[in-house]
């Protein structure tokens, strides 16, 4: 099994509690019926990021997330995950409850840029916390690491209530956010 790692350049991201942080992402993982392997979030500045974005994708644009996808192929599609996904899943700390250990299951493995200066203007542009916003990008990672993507206006509106199910799921105090 892989494992979760944070860094940080060119910033200090002081309000991030690792260790639950890790969990719950584990927790989101096995959700996805997916096994966890190298994940590497990267926090930097806007400036950090936007050369990323520039030199790697050719893309002239700020953004609050990049994700670099080094997941193993699997042949199970993103509608197979959603029907999968049961948001009232019962997880213990380590993620194991209920949980196949099939060597088919998709690995996620990746590096996840987030800029901690998109994810203080987005909280403040959308009323929130900078933990819960950070909380949801960092969500929003896994999901492309599983296949999920948000170029349409369909996609962009599954990927948002799969970050909705998930955070609820796998993240202590977003119980809230459960759709009926």
């Amino acid at each position: 099994m892989g494992k979760i790692s944070f860094y940080e350049e060119d910033v200090r991201l002081k309000y991030l509690k690792r260790i639950p942080a890790r969990e719950s992402l584990m927790k989101v993982i096995a959700c996805l019926d997916c096994q966890c392997g190298d994940i590497n979030y990267v926090f930097c500045s806007d400036g950090y990021l936007y050369k990323v974005n520039k030199e790697y994708l050719n893309h002239d644009t700020l953004t609050d997330i990049i994700t670099f996808d080094y997941t193993s192929e699997s042949d199970e599609s993103q509608d197979d995950f959603i029907a999968k996904f049961c948001s009232e899943m019962p997880l213990d700390s380590d993620g194991e409850n209920g949980q196949k250990s099939s060597s088919s299951q998709k690995i996620l493995s990746g590096d996840i840029y987030i800029s901690l200066d998109r994810i203080r203007e987005n909280a403040g542009k959308f009323h929130v916390e900078q933990i819960d916003e950070l909380n949801r990008v960092m969500v929003h990672g896994v999901l492309h690491l599983a296949g999920y993507k948000d170029k349409t206006p369909d996609e962009e509106k599954q990927m948002h209530h799969m970050e909705d199910q998930m955070l609820a799921a796998c993240f202590p105090g977003y119980e809230h956010l459960k759709h009926e």
